[in-house]
C-alpha cells in the first residue's frame, strides 16, 4: 500500500500573485495605504506599488493539500524601479487561521513563528525580481479544523526608497503536500532543492527535521 510514508515528496511551491490579493473595491485601493497596481517598467507585468511604509494587502489561502504537521514557509517576491543598491525594505507577513462557520474575518494578526528577515536589500538593478528570506509557520501550529489562512503582506518600512519605487509582486508559499488518505505518516518534510537550481535535483544543505 502506498502512503505518504513511502514517498519522498518534493516541497510544493505556490506563488500567489499580487493580483490575487484583495486590493480593490470599485477601482479604489483598499487595505492600509490603499496600494494600487502599476506596470513594472515596460515589462507587461504588474505588481502593486509601495507608496509609503505601511502599505498592505490581504487574501485567503486554502490549506486542503497542506500537511500541517510540517513547516509552511513564505517569502515575499518583489522588485523595484530604483537603481540604488543601498535601498532596503522591511516585509511583514501576518496570518489568521480560518475555521468555516466559526472564525470572524479580521485583519490578519498572528506573526509567523519565524519572521521574514527585515531590511531586504535592493539588487540595485531596476526590474530584477527578488525574494526575501523565508518566514515559517512551525509544524503542528495550525489546528486540523483550519480550512483557510487569511494572510496579509505589509511593507512595514521602505528605508531610502522613494514613493512608488518598490513593487510587491507576490507571496511564495512552500509546504509538504498532503496527497494520501489516512494517517500522515511521512517522517520528513518535503525535500528542499538548492535555491540556485529550482528545476534541478541538487538538494539544499538544510532540510526540515535534519
Amino acid at each position: 500500500m502506498i502512503r505518504d510514508f513511502n514517498c519522498e515528496w518534493l516541497e510544493a511551491r505556490k506563488l500567489i500573485l499580487a493580483q490575487e490579493f484583495q486590493t480593490f473595491v470599485t477601482g479604489a485601493g483598499i487595505g492600509a495605504g490603499a496600494p494600487v497596481f502599476a506596470e513594472i517598467g515596460a515589462t507587461g507585468i504588474t505588481g502593486f506599488q509601495i507608496n509609503a511604509a505601511g502599505d498592505t494587502a490581504a487574501t485567503l489561502l486554502p490549506l486542503y493539500e497542506v500537511d500541517i504537521t510540517k513547516q509552511i514557509r513564505f517569502r515575499v517576491i518583489w522588485t523595484q524601479s530604483a537603481t540604488t543598491d543601498t535601498d532596503t525594505i522591511d516585509w511583514i507577513v501576518l496570518y489568521t487561521p480560518i475555521i468555516l462557520e466559526t472564525t470572524v474575518l479580521i485583519d490578519p494578526a498572528t506573526a509567523l513563528s519565524t519572521a521574514i528577515t527585515l531590511a531586504d536589500a535592493s539588487s540595485g538593478v531596476a526590474a530584477v525580481l527578488q525574494g526575501t528570506a523565508f518566514g515559517v509557520i512551525n509544524r503542528n501550529t495550525l489546528a486540523d479544523t483550519t480550512e483557510y489562512l487569511a494572510v496579509s503582506v505589509e511593507a512595514d518600512a521602505i528605508g531610502t526608497f522613494t514613493a512608488d519605487e518598490p513593487f510587491f509582486v507576490g507571496l511564495e508559499m512552500r509546504y509538504t503536500p498532503r496527497r494520501m488518505a489516512g494517517p500522515r505518516r511521512n517522517i520528513l518534510g518535503g525535500r528542499r532543492l538548492s535555491v540556485t537550481r529550482p528545476l534541478g535535483v541538487q538538494l539544499a544543505s538544510a532540510q526540515e527535521g535534519l
